[in-house]
């Protein structure tokens, strides 16, 4: 429940969720004065329309990307590790009567990536760790519409190690080492570039030596023509992210994991 509430507050934290906050409680009169409404209005027809923009999405989006980048760079990938981690977000379940197989969404070679490293050796075991809320109304796990497109790719059911019960990084990292186990000391750690950053301290936390394996990269500073600068969902959607991944950090920040590097 905590989890769910969680994943509630931060999206009434995102650009949409704070537009939707203060329409409706400027529309009950509850900023007192006429002219405290006004500007709660204007304030929230702005930020959205803000974070609606191309270059502000890229821009929030492209720094915790960079961050990616930095990771892996300074932590290369050897040729052999105890498993490979991929963690959910790329797929979308099955669905009883309208989706008989599960769909890739927009992260879904965060598990594409996950299986181009099983065939290049890495290493024989892969966990696929994500769950779902109570309140999801698909019928499984992620993590097992991740293994059916895992096997489609070629890679052996005995191979597939299901984490089908986290709802969160924090409880990605948790439960993949119960299933791992303490011997299993250093992990690839597969999931898109913009999540990198706070996963890997969540999965030091939990005991790993982490090597980031960047997947869904998203802002590519390929120059435009100007209409593409213009407000678009795409943008929205991209600073929504953005925000959800800094509020996360911050609350890596709140509770010590920065300072003392994930190790505690």
């Amino acid at each position: 429940m905590a989890a769910e509430l969680t994943k509630y507050a931060i999206w009434l934290l995102s650009p949409l969720g704070i537009w939707i906050a203060l329409t409706a409680l400027a529309g009950m009169g509850l900023f007192g004065r006429k002219q405290w409404r006004v500007r709660a209005l204007v304030f929230a027809q702005l930020q959205l329309l803000a974070f609606s923009l191309p270059w502000v999405g890229d821009a929030l989006l492209g720094m915790l990307e960079k961050d990616a980048l930095v990771l892996q760079t300074s932590r290369p990938l050897p040729p052999r590790v105890d498993a490979i981690v991929v963690l959910g977000g790329g797929m979308e379940g099955r669905y009883d009567g309208i989706r008989h197989v599960p769909d890739l969404n927009d992260s879904g070679d965060r598990v594409w990536q996950g299986a181009r490293l099983y065939k290049q050796g890495v290493a024989e075991r892969v966990v696929l760790s994500a769950g779902q809320f109570e309140a999801d109304p698909r019928r499984e796990a992620e993590a097992h519409g991740m293994k059916v497109f895992m096997t489609d790719m070629g890679v052996p059911d005995q191979a597939l190690l299901i984490e089908g019960a986290s709802r969160t990084t924090f409880e990605n990292a948790l439960r993949t080492r119960d299933l791992l186990g303490i011997d299993a000391k250093h992990i690839a750690l597969v999931t898109s570039a913009f999540h990198m950053g706070r996963s890997v301290l969540w999965f030091e936390k939990a005991g790993f030596t982490v090597y980031p394996v960047r997947a869904d990269i998203r802002v590519l500073h390929e120059k435009r023509p100007f209409w593409e600068w213009l407000p678009k969902p795409q943008a929205l959607d991209e600073s929504t992210i953005a925000i959800k991944e800094y509020l996360g950090r911050w609350q890596l920040k709140a509770s010590g994991v920065y300072e003392t590097g994930g190790t505690t």
